[in-house]
């Protein structure tokens, strides 16, 4: 690959740091992967295209689900120039999201900004002090992209990244059928925050009641989200008390044990 082909986000690109890029792109084939450069990590992702499967499909037009809602599908190149205009975008608007090192059609470099949220809260020892300290920062970044007329797209808590009190967004990859409107795309995202926090192993039970306050205090134009939550957990109750069949449990496996966990704290929010 020459490296004319590469497009850097300034025009001070490190050329060591270009040439270290082109070699490890050809010696590893992982989609991402982290590497080092003069005691800074960095993470390269290449492109890659989004698609839902028909099964996915099929499930959203029976139940109208909105976390079901399936992803526009974009071919590997629309997809990196998508996620890159999109990261860039964020970050005008104050949004935290990492640094583009270097970027050409076939991948992308961003600065390392740390640890996912998800590698902390889903310590069996966390503190409610430090649980509830992860997810008031996660909510603050995801509250400041719908303020902004935003959507994330993948709010679970493994795409919020924590370093020195600080949180950056990550993964924004995935887009939407223009008919879909943003208020439906931004409800999506607080399901997928709220379900990405049931796979905590904390020995506490944490407060949706709260958090989902919390969030419509940041967000006070969808404060209609609290009674669709709970309207949503009504409309699929009979798939609620489905997944108590043994069986059936054994079938649908952890995360979808988390799911309906969720929408059975859904059903019982008060108000």
């Amino acid at each position: 690959m020459d490296s004319n082909t590469y497009m850097g986000m300034s025009s001070n690109i490190d050329k060591k740091l270009e040439e270290l890029v082109k070699e490890l792109s050809q010696s590893n084939n992982q989609e991402i992967f982290s590497f080092e450069y003069e005691q800074q990590k960095y993470w390269l992702k290449r492109a890659r295209a989004t698609k839902s499967n028909l099964i996915h499909k099929l499930f959203y037009k029976l139940t109208s689900i909105d976390i079901l809602l399936p992803v526009e599908s974009k071919s590997d190149k629309e997809s990196l120039n998508f996620e890159t205009t999109k990261i860039a975008r964020l970050k005008e608007k104050g949004i935290k999201t990492p640094n583009i090192a270097l970027k050409n059609e076939e991948f992308f470099v961003l600065e390392d900004s740390g640890k996912m949220v998800n590698s902390y809260i889903r310590k069996r020892d966390i503190t409610k002090e430090k649980m509830y300290y992860y997810i008031d920062l996660m909510l603050k970044e995801l509250a400041l992209i719908h303020n902004n007329k935003e959507f994330h797209g993948g709010a679970q808590a493994r795409n919020f990244i924590y370093k020195e009190g600080k949180v950056t967004v990550i993964d924004f990859e995935d887009s939407f059928d223009e008919s879909i409107s943003l208020e439906t795309l931004q409800f999506r995202d607080l399901i997928l925050f709220l379900l990405s926090l049931t796979k905590t192993r904390s020995s506490f039970e944490l407060d949706y009641d709260f958090i989902i306050n919390e969030y419509i205090k940041l967000v006070p134009q969808n404060k209609e989200f609290r009674k669709k939550l709970k309207k949503l957990a009504n409309k699929i109750s009979f798939l609620i008390t489905l997944s108590q069949n043994k069986f059936i449990k054994k079938i649908i496996g952890r995360d979808g044990e988390g799911f309906f966990k969720l929408f059975t704290i859904l059903q019982n929010l008060k108000g």
